[in-house]
């Protein structure tokens, strides 16, 4: 398993490290900012998991260890012999500090298990990019090329996860715009055939990199717009 965090004061709370805490209650939501109400505090992780992050969870083993996977995903991921990302040994895509790409929903869940944590759902992805007061983009209404890794950065390319400070979210989150989609843990639609992804990539323009903005995909498709980031119950 992966070692237990060093914790952090944030306020009252001890947090663990590298994640913030998003207190329980309501704030504006989705394209029509309805008022929806999260009912527990929960943890997220301040950047999205990076290379380095993700390189113990493979070197542990995690991806033969049948305690991380559900029966049906298990045998998918035999079958598909999925022993690591896609990309994984490609020098483009390897940056320590850049997010890891070409992981399915089945790879970031496991990844989640074994470091005891959860991928968001996207009511929990939505408000730690959002705040509660219904913003189009993390730092506000007006886009800015210059706050995230998007199309009109021309890097073409995933970025170090701390590069954009003057893009974060109100609750301090990075890359909540912009450089890779991340896998949430809800459902697309009621077909239950795609996983929700949020947050735009490094190839999409202001309108994908909306707060509200969202597609979804099937779990087992990897892409190298898509990585993840990892939420956590407050107790």
């Amino acid at each position: 398993m992966e070692e237990l965090p060093q914790m952090a004061d944030q306020g009252d709370a001890k947090v663990p490290a590298n994640m913030v805490l998003i207190p329980k209650g309501p704030f504006l939501y989705g394209e029509d900012k309805v008022t929806e109400t999260i009912e527990k505090d929960y943890y997220i992780d301040i950047y999205l998991v990076t290379n380095q992050r993700y390189d113990p969870f493979i070197r542990a083993g995690g991806y033969d260890n049948k305690a991380l996977w559900s029966k049906e995903v298990w045998s998918w991921k035999r079958k598909e012999k999925v022993s690591q990302p896609k990309w994984w040994d490609d020098p483009k895509w390897d940056s320590s500090d850049h997010p890891v790409v070409g992981v399915s929903y089945f790879e970031a869940e496991a990844f989640a298990n074994w470091a005891g944590k959860r991928l968001p759902t996207e009511q929990e992805w939505e408000k730690a990019a959002r705040g509660t007061d219904g913003r189009k983009y993390p730092w506000g209404d007006d886009f800015d090329k210059d706050k995230c890794n998007c199309e009109g950065s021309g890097i073409k390319g995933t970025t170090s996860v701390t590069k954009y400070v003057n893009g974060v979210s109100p609750f301090g989150c990075h890359d909540m715009a912009g450089n890779v989609w991340e896998w949430c843990a809800s459902w697309y639609d009621n077909s239950k055939d795609s996983r929700v992804l949020r947050g735009g990539a490094w190839v999409n323009g202001s309108d994908r990199l909306r707060c509200a903005s969202r597609t979804g995909s099937d779990p087992r498709k990897t892409y190298l717009t898509i990585g993840f980031r990892c939420a956590q119950d407050a107790r």
